[in-house]
């Protein structure tokens, strides 16, 4: 975990499941939240982009805007969380060429910590439909990190996940 707050962000550019290029130096000037998900089908990673839906709005007005990263392909985004119009990036990033540049890293133990913690949110991604379930070529240990970049492209808030359901406070 080499990021930490204060760092200028490492710089990218990647297309969204949409086909539309993202440059993170376009940016500049705008608060972003760079979140790095496990994968499209995962139900505790749809959970969380569910909260940051109901959200949105207000946090968009702040001037916040959202890219999603998941080691995921296109087609996987659109079949599942990109089934519908979403107001921000989701990023497929089955390469994992973006969750290398931040050094998002993977845990058994994070897993485990999930299960036995996390029994609370595994219930609510359940109840709004969202199944846990293994899809093959499934990376299941990969933990979930979220970065808020500054306007100055700074790390204001840097959040490398012990658990899955480990995220920014909305």
């Amino acid at each position: 975990m080499s990021i930490k707050t204060g760092d200028i962000a490492k710089d990218f550019t990647i297309k969204d499941y949409l086909g539309n290029t993202i440059k993170l130096a376009d940016l500049k000037g705008k608060f972003t939240l760079l979140a790095f998900f496990r994968n499209a089908e995962c139900a505790l990673c749809n959970l969380r982009v569910h909260q940051l839906l109901n959200v949105y709005p207000e946090l968009q007005k702040k001037g916040l805007q959202i890219l999603a990263v998941f080691e995921s392909t296109e087609e996987s985004i659109k079949n599942s969380v990109g089934n519908k119009e979403m107001p921000f990036s989701l990023i497929p990033d089955p390469t994992k060429k973006l969750y290398q540049l931040y050094d998002v890293e993977s845990s058994w133990l994070g897993v485990i910590k999930t299960i036995i913690i996390g029994k609370k949110e595994i219930k609510e991604a359940e109840k709004l439909g969202f199944q846990m379930k293994k899809v093959p070529g499934m990376k299941m240990d990969r933990m979930p990190a979220e970065f808020l970049i500054g306007p100055d492209l700074r790390m204001q808030i840097v959040k490398f996940s012990n658990k899955v359901t480990d995220h920014i406070s909305i």
